[in-house]
């Protein structure tokens, strides 16, 4: 549920006073809803709390009168601004911990396999990781085709997952063997989500 959704409530706002002093701040600053993601509670608590410190007042009447003031509005679009930046970097930072763990990851798997060919040996394990899924792949879809499986029933959904999952690890594998382009296209996503510098 979105956060106009939420606020769109009218029984919801009469029962909670929080809701109210943050529909007063979409209703005096529409432009701010689409500052907010997908938590749509979190935001209703930050503009709810911003409400309050600005006017003072936790009665949703009162704030409105209060947010006549324009100056007052503009405090209140500033702090909107900063929660939002604040909880995008917050994304941000966890995001590049994960992709940074999994890099680390990667190298150390790579690392291992250097050393077993220095050492003459191979990784066994990987390789009959690897041929396991090739194999489950190609016998997924030729079951599926020369069983005439339909896609749309019980077995034939449980084998598309199963291909698909296969064919994801089987990816996965490709792009460790060969510096694959997840890691950069993760990088990328992150950077295209990054909010502007300088704000």
């Amino acid at each position: 549920m979105n956060l106009l959704d939420l606020l769109g409530d009218a029984a919801a706002i009469a029962a909670n006073p929080i809701a109210g002093l943050a529909k007063v701040a979409l209703d005096v600053a529409p432009d701010i809803a689409s500052l907010f993601g997908d938590d749509a509670e979190k935001a209703v608590g930050k503009l709810a709390d911003t409400v309050r410190a600005i006017t003072g007042t936790d009665d949703p009447d009162k704030a409105r009168e209060m947010l006549a003031d324009p100056n007052l509005v503009f405090q209140l679009r500033s702090q909107a601004q900063e929660f939002a930046h604040a909880e995008r970097m917050q994304q941000m930072t966890g995001a590049i911990t994960t992709l940074t763990a999994t890099l680390v990851d990667r190298q150390n798997a790579r690392a291992r396999d250097s050393e077993f060919i220095k050492a003459g040996r191979s990784n066994t394990r990987a390789n009959v990781l690897l041929v396991t899924a090739g194999l489950g792949i190609v016998g997924g879809i030729g079951f599926m085709v020369f069983g005439h499986v339909d896609g749309n029933t019980a077995v034939g959904g449980c084998i598309i997952s199963v291909v698909t999952l296969l064919a994801g690890k089987f990816a996965t594998a490709f792009d460790f063997e060969f510096g694959g382009s997840a890691d950069s296209e993760q990088t990328r996503t992150l950077l295209a989500q990054a909010p502007p510098i300088g704000k």
